[in-house]
């Protein structure tokens, strides 16, 4: 007579993905808390980079798409998902709440395939539940300096300040 595993021997690919995602998250949040900018333009971009990092791996490990609405002509951000049909704000996400942004910092978009979509608030750009992003830039400006944010096809987020 063979020997019979349990069925629940070894870890599912999704136990292993929210682990890795956890971590991830952790990590970073440490980086963030061990550096602190100095200036506001600089916190801003520390805070949208991490937030864009987070939507990324939280459209990965819910399997529903979460776009970035620009709002109040730059002035602040909010992260929806795309849920029956159509995009809702996510104000009870603990990472992804609304921001806005310090009087004189604002928020543009310089390069993204925008796309139509149903509903009040269409988001500029998503994630991909599949992780098959478009690519995209991001211009904070404010206080005479401008850092650009830019998602690359290599699924990875860079910063570059343009200009002195």
């Amino acid at each position: 007579m063979p020997a019979r595993l349990p069925s629940d021997a070894g870890l599912s690919l999704l136990e292993i993905l929210v682990a890795i995602t956890i971590l991830a998250m952790v990590s970073t949040a440490v980086v963030f808390a061990v550096q602190p900018a100095d200036d506001p333009l600089d916190s801003e971009a520390d805070r949208l980079t991490l937030r864009l990092n987070h939507a990324s791996q939280d459209a990965i490990a819910t399997g529903q798409p979460v776009g970035l609405v620009i709002e109040d002509f730059g002035a602040g951000y909010a992260f929806y998902r795309y849920v029956d049909g159509l995009w809702r704000p996510m104000n009870n996400h603990p990472g992804l709440q609304p921001h806005t942004m310090d009087a004189d910092i604002r928020l543009t978009v310089t390069d993204a395939v925008l796309r139509e979509a149903q509903g009040s608030a269409v988001p500029v750009f998503w994630f991909d539940p599949a992780g098959l992003n478009d690519p995209f830039r991001l211009l904070l400006q404010g206080e005479g300096r401008e850092i650009e944010l830019s998602w690359t096809e290599r699924e990875s987020l860079e910063r570059r300040e343009i200009g002195s």
